[in-house]
């Protein structure tokens, strides 16, 4: 899909919403761009998960009713949705295809068009190497034009035909036009040069890819989009996989989660005793972080603002409340630990790569250190902490 911010949807041409801030960011993400809520906060439109959402409108948002919202709240929002004039429907394969034939294409699409193609995605702001990642040859830089994405998905469709690869369906990104030809993600061209970040399970095969839009602007947290095509005939999105940035290393280590993929390949390059993770947004894939650490100690390495990020909080909480659970069904007590480092510092990735130190602390020294508005939406995820 095309970028969040600027794509025309079903829900946000209704009146009766707000837009998300700095001050009150998404309620799912985290995050204070792109997404939406209603305005009485009962119907939450998020931009970049659609992991367990209410429904995914046709453009791809996740949507969340939250409150009672489904028994009448924001009736008049609720109306003008259900009047808003019907766009024609398009047929959606929402199957994925099987996993091996996602690697294969991604892995094409990679091959054909690498990062090191693209000096911006290496040697850029946010670019591979100021990220201290070393191996460049998983990354992908996806054609800004709509012509160069064309040329490049003829080479892929000709190159994967000789391994008996006739079809696209059911890999995110792809989908077909009136003639019936292949094409890849939007449909308009793009401002910004675009890095592909796959998304690795831990079968060691690519789930889907992001994309990281590379243009700098002060300020501006929301570069990352999915590879998707999921408003498109024959397209589908990817949902919200886990990323396991070395799914080969032993599965016995501790399991540390950080926020996206490039993080957590930073982050396994200098913790290499720790299997590391990475989530597509703090309110993704929990089931698949509390499956994988599953009788392993867990670190947990959001963002550092979940000392005064309400909404942030409430998602590490809610990590902490399903791995709770999970330990109380499989019967083990390995150790689940927050870390922390300078709060003038995002990111565990730019800690260590100035080599800040780390600290480990446990989850009731975590709940000490919150805001109080941290803590209460805490508490509702650990009323027992």
């Amino acid at each position: 899909m095309g970028r969040c911010n600027t794509e025309s949807t079903e829900e946000m041409t209704a009146t009766g919403y707000r837009r998300v801030s700095k001050k009150l960011p998404c309620g799912i993400c985290g995050k204070p761009d792109w997404c939406s809520t209603t305005a009485r906060d009962t119907i939450a439109f998020c931009a970049r998960s659609t992991w367990n959402a209410d429904r995914v409108s046709r453009y791809g948002w996740g949507v969340y009713y939250k409150d009672g919202s489904r028994s009448g709240s924001d009736i008049r929002f609720r109306r003008n949705l259900n009047n808003f004039p019907k766009q024609k429907k398009v047929k959606l394969s929402k199957a994925l295809a099987p996993p091996e034939i996602r690697d294969k294409v991604y892995r094409k699409l990679i091959g054909l068009s690498p990062a090191l193609s693209n000096h911006k995605i290496v040697n850029g702001r946010g670019g591979l190497l100021e990220r201290g990642i070393e191996d460049l040859s998983p990354y992908g830089s996806l054609p800004r034009s709509v012509n160069e994405r064309r040329v490049l998905v003829e080479r892929i469709v000709e190159a994967l035909a000789k391994e008996g690869i006739l079809s696209f369906a059911g890999v995110p990104g792809f989908w077909r036009d009136a003639t019936g030809r292949w094409r890849l993600w939007s449909r308009q061209d793009s401002l910004d040069d675009l890095m592909l970040i796959p998304f690795i399970g831990s079968d060691g095969l690519i789930q889907a890819c992001q994309i990281r839009f590379m243009r700098y602007i002060p300020d501006r947290s929301g570069r990352y989009v999915w590879l998707s095509s999921l408003k498109e005939k024959d397209g589908c999105g990817p949902g919200a996989p886990l990323h396991h940035a070395d799914p080969h290393l032993q599965s016995d280590r501790p399991v540390l989660v950080t926020e996206g993929a490039l993080k957590a390949a930073t982050a396994q390059r200098f913790l290499s005793d720790r299997y590391v993770v990475g989530n597509s947004g703090v309110a993704t894939s929990h089931r698949e972080i509390v499956d994988t650490a599953r009788s392993k100690p867990l670190e947990i390495a959001f963002d550092n603002d979940s000392f005064t990020n309400p909404h942030v909080a409430r998602a590490l909480a809610a990590l902490i409340r399903q791995r709770n659970a999970d330990q109380r069904s499989f019967a083990y007590d390995d150790d689940v630990r927050v870390l922390t480092w300078d709060l003038r510092i995002k990111g565990i990735d730019d800690a260590l790569l100035i080599g800040t130190p780390l600290e480990y602390i446990t989850v009731a020294e975590w709940l000490k250190e919150l805001s109080p508005e941290c803590l209460e939406q805490a508490k509702q995820q650990l009323p027992d902490k």
